[in-house]
């Protein structure tokens, strides 16, 4: 498949997909932020819940 004829496909699932939500009743969404994902994926986000895995599983051990 060329880039163009996916770039076509894309858009006329978008347009069906949009199509069909409005045929529900739903309201066009806005675009989620990336602030929530991105604190996940950063290397600071998994070193804290590393630590806090850490630390819960020590507690538990201990108790």
């Amino acid at each position: 498949m060329t880039p163009a004829a996916a770039q076509a496909r894309h858009l006329s699932l978008m347009r069906l997909e949009q199509a069909a939500g409005q045929a529900f009743g739903y309201a066009d969404e806005p675009e989620p932020t990336a602030s929530r994902s991105a604190m996940l994926l950063s290397s600071s986000g998994f070193a804290i819940a590393t630590v806090a895995t850490a630390l819960a599983a020590t507690i538990t051990y201990l108790v």
